[in-house]
């Protein structure tokens, strides 16, 4: 079942332990990640990040990150088996709905959790 949930879209600067202290923070403050996507432009780090309680993830890193926002994405657990995903892509694109944005976790789990940005979300977490 597919849900809209908060993302939380990081910046900091592009420094050795920052990863290291913001999920220090994280962990201290009790929060399960559910989905990490990170990067690096210039000298800036980006992180998206879905969690279990998006408050208080602002709350625990607020103070040592440059640039904290939230925007809503679709979060949905699939099986962790080929086609998972391409039926969903193809359920989206048959509704005529964009993806903008898609990340995963995977592993040897059988299920995977993958965050979508689409043109629209509320109709996008409803058809998957």
């Amino acid at each position: 079942m597919a849900q809209v949930l908060k993302q939380c879209i990081i910046e900091v600067p592009d420094e050795v332990g920052r990863l290291a202290e913001l999920t220090e923070k994280i962990k201290k403050a009790k929060i399960n990640i559910l989905a990490l996507c990170g990067w690096v432009e210039g000298h800036t780090g980006r992180l998206m990040m879905v969690t279990e309680d998006h408050d208080q993830v602002y709350t625990a890193i607020s103070l040592i990150v440059d640039q904290c926002e939230f925007r809503e994405v679709v979060c949905v657990k699939i099986p962790n088996e080929t086609g998972s995903l391409n039926r969903i892509a193809h359920q989206l694109a048959d509704a005529g709905i964009h993806v903008k944005l898609v990340y995963a976790t995977g592993g040897e789990a059988d299920e995977a959790t993958v965050i979508l940005d689409t043109d629209n979300n509320i109709k996008a977490a409803e058809i998957i």
